[in-house]
């Protein structure tokens, strides 16, 4: 109740004229501890991944679950929402493993198209977009194709089952996606260390850098207990900051990895170390002036930085990098 009512008087603060942007500072961070709390409920690391995560991996079924989440939110007009259903997803998924749940789900019945539509319609009546200005539920889902599941009710059936099963954890700020990590990281970067015009463009140029590969990996690899949301996001961002050498790469260097490991990772990120370390660039930001703005400590932006970028590594033999467009540039069908 605390962190919701926290959520609304932020979201209020924003948009307001009279916005104090160090009593923002201050709030987005206790914002982002009660986040934090509440992920590790869900993406618990007391409960590793069981029956149900591996399969979604090994079976490819949570690649095909992914773009059918897509091809639902493009034809709602809220491709931004994909962050949130797969957060939902995933944590859906260990959550079936981690304990008897009733009523549970079998696998089959995870990655239907009836419960990926249930997932969606649990989004977007969370969501801050207006619902009155998408097209009805039922118009998108025979659309796709799930006459026949409207028909006896089964996505409705199913919205219930997981709000059950999730114990109304659905949506936010009891289940923050990605990509409300990373907008609170960077609003609070920003006021911590105050930016000249042409710093806030190169933040801005992180920002939406960041996006794309983080929501590349939230498609291709997913959420876990040893890579949340809050991981993933952070993760992207501080990868994000070395691309434009905002922050040293070397800094960033988790003390166990090799510099010769570490250098052929940054290569699947942008051009080449020694173009990163000479680049020309207005923004420097020291690890720990980040480490305070994502309310965490450097070992973990190095930690989760390395963890991002291991994570396009691992997706190279797969053929994943090529198989996805941004989330902004995917089409309708």
């Amino acid at each position: 109740m605390f962190a919701q009512l926290l959520l609304l008087y932020i979201d209020k603060k924003m948009t307001s004229n009279a916005f104090d942007s160090e009593a923002c500072f201050e709030e987005l961070g206790e914002l982002m501890h009660a986040w934090a709390s509440c992920e590790a409920g869900a993406f618990s690391k007391a409960n590793p991944p069981g029956t149900f995560w591996t399969l979604l991996r090994v079976t490819g079924a949570r690649n095909q679950a992914a773009q059918f989440l897509l091809r639902l939110l493009t034809h709602h007009g809220a491709v931004q929402e994909v962050g949130a259903s797969l957060t939902l997803l995933d944590a859906l998924a260990l959550k079936l493993d981690s304990s008897n749940v009733s009523p549970a789900l079998t696998f089959e019945e995870l990655i239907e198209p009836a419960s990926l539509a249930a997932i969606v319609r649990l989004v977007l009546k969370n969501s801050t977009l207006p619902l009155a200005q998408r097209p009805m539920f039922s118009v998108v889902e025979e659309y796709l194709g799930l006459q026949e599941v409207l028909q006896s009710n089964l996505v409705t059936v199913r919205e219930l089952q997981i709000v059950a099963i999730m114990g109304g954890r659905v949506a936010e700020p009891a289940l923050p996606p990605p990509g409300r990590w990373l907008d609170s990281v960077l609003q609070r970067l920003e006021v911590l260390a105050p930016l000249q015009p042409e710093q806030t463009d190169k933040l801005e140029l992180v920002k939406q850098s960041t996006k794309a590969v983080m929501d590349l990996l939230a498609m291709c690899m997913g959420m876990s207990p040893v890579f949340p949301p809050r991981a993933l996001a952070i993760g992207c961002c501080m990868m994000g900051l070395v691309a434009v050498g905002a922050v040293s790469a070397e800094e960033v260097r988790p003390k166990n990895v090799a510099a010769s490991q570490w250098d052929s990772l940054l290569l699947l990120w942008k051009g080449t170390p020694s173009n990163l370390a000479n680049s020309k660039h207005t923004l420097s930001l020291e690890l720990e002036v980040v480490a305070k703005a994502a309310c965490c400590s450097s070992s973990d932006l190095q930690l989760w930085a390395f963890s991002a970028v291991q994570g396009l590594k691992d997706m190279v033999p797969l053929g994943l990098l090529g198989s996805w467009m941004p989330i902004d540039a995917a089409g309708t069908d």
